[in-house]
């Protein structure tokens, strides 16, 4: 009996969830090579105890602090951590594509491998989509893919209904945005997604389905309030114990303020929906959707599930919208997930509806789109990637030439550079000449103002001391210059100081 239970699981499951881990590992095969965010210059200034204390903890991320300092306890070599937590990462999120597929399998019984395939294929891009390569760039980016990992188990345990079922939820999605606060947003897509579905191919009648499931939706809702409250007060908690006066709430005193805070929201919207941070060709979000509707239409839909749909999508923007005013977020697809994750629901959605209709040209279309989507979506997932190397490389080679260009001056005079000073320029670049500006992957962290200090001592491999930039120097030197590209002209020595322009 056991050995046909081991043969069964070696079957069905084991197989299949190590081919998830390969293709997974294929598509995001460049981070598992040492590579720098602007956190990871910011981790090798501080080291492994500080580094949590002054971020970490101000943020309620309690499980990164203890990862962080365990990697510290043990003397991990850097490289090796970086590398290390993106393995473990890159399968987790392997985890959860299967575990996600498994769910929507068990609810929808696909019986032919075509639907099966496909709906695997749709649980890529809705858990692997563009924005959730930003949880694969960090230093603990193990944690993160916890994160996403924890959220999937939660929609499980949704529809497993186990004992104390609401407990487990409320302690798994805890656990989640202890590792990332900004994870919560997935639970709310991934839950209303599975309903949709579950309803979809449940035969009973509507108002049954629809009573079931606004009473759930509310049951999470309260749930992932009260998650989120503790997250707040943890934050506040570690703020008043670490005495620090770090602020990023948006405080709207007026109207005006409201209004301003608006329209740089839908400028925000702008670059994360309609050009995807240009992860993605412009408007295919839009497309997606256009082609969605167009295909639950006919494929004969329910007006009721279409409303359903809808709701899903109104839901996505609002998670995304409110921490925008809330908080001072700026343009960042790790927070804001949900809005690629449209893509791979809307896919999922289809499928689930094609089931309810006999095989043809309809069902065939929608094979072929969930075919092209994930073509699509996993190269520009390569593609990207390789954008961030090709970044490193870049700011890899500045660091190099500012490290000899010290040096050489060093050696020159006899005086020992032990101070380092920074202005921008007239129009400072966040990304540099013929790097795709995709957001925190590819920013140029020699022109970050929180990292850029930490990546000048890491390539001139010294602990210089920041000063301020004495305005003599910067009136006779760097006045009214504007650079496009790094030259050594934007480096000024004297005495014992790094003075440096940058562009």
């Amino acid at each position: 009996m056991l050995k046909k239970l081991i043969h069964k699981l070696n079957k069905q499951n084991v197989i299949r969830y190590l081919i998830i881990v390969g293709i997974t590992l294929l598509f995001c095969q460049n981070f598992l090579q040492m590579h720098y965010s602007s956190d990871t210059y910011v981790l090798y200034d501080l080291g492994y105890m500080e580094y949590p204390s002054q971020y970490f903890l101000l943020d309620g991320r309690l499980i990164s602090t203890i990862v962080c300092y365990l990697a510290g306890i043990l003397h991990i070599p850097i490289p090796i951590y970086i590398i290390g937590m993106d393995w473990i990462g890159i399968i987790l999120i392997a985890t959860a594509i299967y575990s996600m597929d498994k769910i929507l399998e068990t609810i929808i019984k696909p019986q032919k491998n075509i639907v099966k395939l496909m709906l695997l294929a749709s649980c890529f891009i809705l858990i692997l989509n563009q924005f959730t390569l930003e949880y694969l760039l960090f230093p603990e980016s193990a944690v993160m893919c916890l994160g996403i990992l924890l959220n999937v188990m939660a929609v499980k345990l949704m529809i497993d209904s186990p004992k104390h079922k609401y407990l487990k939820i409320f302690f798994v999605l805890l656990l989640a945005v202890f590792c990332y606060q900004g994870l919560l947003n997935m639970f709310p897509v991934l839950a209303i997604l599975v309903y949709i579905v579950k309803q979809m191919v449940d035969k009973r009648e509507y108002k049954i389905k629809e009573k079931e499931f606004f009473i759930e939706m509310v049951k999470l809702a309260i749930i992932v309030i009260i998650v989120l409250a503790i997250c707040m007060v943890a934050i506040k908690l570690g703020k008043t114990l670490l005495n620090s006066n770090q602020d990023r709430m948006m405080h709207l005193v007026d109207m005006e303020a409201v209004i301003l805070r608006g329209e740089t929201v839908i400028e925000y919207l702008d670059e994360l929906w309609n050009k995807t941070m240009y992860m993605l060709p412009d408007n295919i979000n839009n497309i997606i959707l256009m082609i969605a509707f167009i295909s639950l239409i006919l494929l004969k839909t329910k007006k009721e599930m279409i409303m359903q749909y809808v709701l899903l999508l109104m839901v996505s923007f609002t998670i995304c919208i409110i921490p925008m005013f809330l908080f001072n977020t700026g343009i960042c697809g790790r927070v804001n997930e949900p809005l690629t994750m449209i893509w791979g629901a809307s896919l999922i959605i289809l499928l689930a509806q094609s089931t309810n209709i006999s095989e043809g040209k309809r069902t065939n279309f929608i094979y072929g789109l969930v075919i092209v989507s994930f073509i699509i979506n996993n190269i520009f997932i390569m593609q990207n990637i390789t954008e961030h190397i090709a970044s490193n490389r870049v700011e890899e080679n500045m660091g190099k030439t500012i490290k000899y260009t010290l040096e050489k001056y060093e050696e020159e005079t006899g005086n020992t550079i032990t101070k380092f000073a920074y202005a921008y320029d007239k129009n400072p670049q966040q990304y540099a000449v013929g790097i795709k500006p995709i957001g925190s992957l590819t920013e140029r962290k020699l022109a970050c103002s929180w990292s850029i200090s930490q990546a000048i001592n890491f390539y001139c491999e010294r602990k210089l001391e920041k000063v301020r930039m004495p305005i003599e120097i910067y009136t006779e030197k760097m006045i009214d210059k504007d650079y496009t590209e790094f030259s050594e002209e934007q480096l000024v020595l004297e005495g014992d100081t790094l003075y440096m322009l940058v562009y």
